[in-house]
């Protein structure tokens, strides 16, 4: 009994354990994919700011 009991705890440990990686790197990937977003909006900013054109008529509404 003791030994199926320690076998069943080990195999839920490395279920959990696997369900936290796959999290992880599921956490990681969007992380990674936000960066990329941010970095986007970013480079847009600055060509907005430094393009006087661009500038006025994002001001203007238009």
């Amino acid at each position: 009994m003791n030994d199926s009991l320690s076998i069943i705890i080990i195999l839920l440990t490395i279920a959990g354990l696997s369900w936290l990686s796959y999290t992880i790197v599921d956490q990681q990937e969007q992380i990674e994919h936000l960066q990329q977003q941010l970095q986007h909006e970013q480079m847009m900013y600055k060509i907005i700011i430094n393009d006087s054109l661009l500038r006025d008529a994002m001001e203007s509404g238009g």
